[in-house]
């Protein structure tokens, strides 16, 4: 008997050893090839004149106010002071470019302290207050059934992340993922394009000629209107940008950011939070958990990490060697912040190996959309579990859903779309539906 065991002990530490030996195998494979850099948008030579040009930026809402700045953490640090009845009193510290406070309002000042030592330097100083109107949550729901949308056949043969917005004639567009394969993601190197007059129109979107055909992997395109000027951004492993006056003719494309704080980051999504402030949300990983990290532009152009938007940790289900939290988009609705992201990817080394193979163990899990809330768009909390996450808000069945509100109805729509060799939804077309958002009890 002891014997037995003596080997049965044997065989499982074996076991143990060969599934480590696997883990570490998988995870060096696919993270070798990927480089980070802090610096990787802003040089280390360019961060004293952009301190100088937007110093302190604010911004605010109910009981909540943000201070942000350009940072330089491999020489600096900053120390964030607030004024009180007793005088300046400091309130915090941080490497990055990003405070969040909650508290009273007033007078802030941020001091850069330098690392090698020497005396702290006034970076700004700026007055401002959190407002007062009320936040109440809102739960999305699909209450329609899918519509066909848009499925290219001239020039790719499905579609998987996208982005859909008018154009400078007030016509729909949607820009997104696709390749003459079945969803062989090594050949996605240019955007499949369509219009409609309408949205949703009745017979779906107009096929027109692909864009951003650069050489290289082009994954989920994300497009804005600010400035005057239409802005495209995409990844993976870098930001690519490309800026049209219409949002039909697209130019002057380049990589804004070389390379990111985190690796894996991909699905980049850029929000408006305040007079001229963006924030860019997007898929990362940390040192095991997945994660979206957040960064930071005064002008579009200068990004920096600021901090991670939502966290995992210990009871989350999916924690892949290249991330499960994808396809992140936030919006803002009757003053909260919504974060929905496409929860893929199953934990440890099987999953990465299979999807070389095209095998999808779970089909049901490719539509699996988590929504967070918060009443600020920098902080949604931990997800430890579905029912151990008090910011996740719901579970929606989509895959890479773009949320797209249609002013002539006041109406929101979500869409759904996918590799066809696993998607269960669609057959590699984009669907939508409508959305209606129910007061939280």
């Amino acid at each position: 008997m002891k014997k037995w065991i003596t080997k049965l002990a044997k065989v499982l530490l074996g076991m143990l050893i060969l599934w480590l030996l696997l883990e570490m195998a998988v995870r060096v494979y696919v993270e070798a090839p990927l480089s980070t850099d802090f610096y990787g948008s802003i040089s280390r030579e360019e961060v004293a004149g952009l301190q100088a040009r937007y110093g302190v930026q604010t911004n605010s809402g109910p009981g909540w106010v943000h201070l942000g700045w350009i940072a330089h953490p491999e020489a600096e640090t900053y120390r964030i002071e607030h004024l009180s009845a007793g005088g300046w009193q400091t309130i915090g510290q941080t490497q990055f470019g990003s405070f969040l406070w909650r508290g009273p309002g007033g007078s802030f000042r941020v001091w850069k302290v330098p690392k090698g030592g020497g005396a702290p330097v006034l970076l700004g100083e700026v007055e401002v207050w959190p407002t007062q109107e009320s936040s109440a949550v809102f739960v999305p729901r699909i209450v329609g059934p899918w519509q066909y949308l848009f499925k290219p056949s001239q020039y790719g043969f499905y579609v998987n992340d996208h982005t859909i917005f008018q154009d400078a004639e007030g016509n729909w567009r949607l820009v997104g993922i696709t390749s003459r394969t079945n969803g062989d993601y090594n050949q996605e190197k240019y955007f499949t394009v369509a219009v409609s007059e309408d949205f949703p129109p009745p017979e779906g979107m107009r096929e027109l000629p692909p864009i951003a055909d650069f050489g290289e992997l082009a994954w989920a395109p994300h497009v804005i209107h600010a400035q005057g000027r239409y802005h495209m951004f995409w990844s993976p492993h870098k930001l690519h940008q490309m800026t049209s006056d219409d949002g039909i003719l697209w130019q002057n494309h380049r990589i804004t950011m070389s390379a990111p704080y985190h690796k894996f980051f991909r699905d980049a999504m850029v929000l408006r939070v305040a007079e001229n402030q963006w924030l860019l949300y997007t898929t990362a990983r940390g040192v095991y958990y997945s994660q979206i990290d957040l960064y930071q532009s005064f002008d579009l152009e200068h990004w920096q990490y600021i901090r991670t938007a939502l966290r995992s940790g210990w009871g989350s289900e999916r924690n892949s060697a290249f991330a499960s939290m994808e396809s992140p988009f936030v919006l803002r609705y009757r003053g909260h912040y919504y974060l929905s992201l496409t929860y893929n990817n199953d934990s440890f080394f099987w999953p990465a190996i299979l999807m070389l193979f095209r095998i999808w163990p779970n089909k049901a899990s490719y539509n699996d959309t988590l929504v967070f809330h918060s009443d600020n768009p920098y902080d949604f909390g931990v997800y430890r579990g579905k029912g151990r996450s008090p910011t996740l808000l719901t579970q929606l069945e989509a895959h890479a859903p773009e949320w797209i509100y249609q002013p002539q109805q006041d109406q929101w729509y979500i869409t759904t779309a996918g590799w066809p060799w696993v998607a269960t939804l669609t057959s590699g077309e984009v669907a939508v539906a409508p959305i209606a958002w129910e007061a939280q009890p």
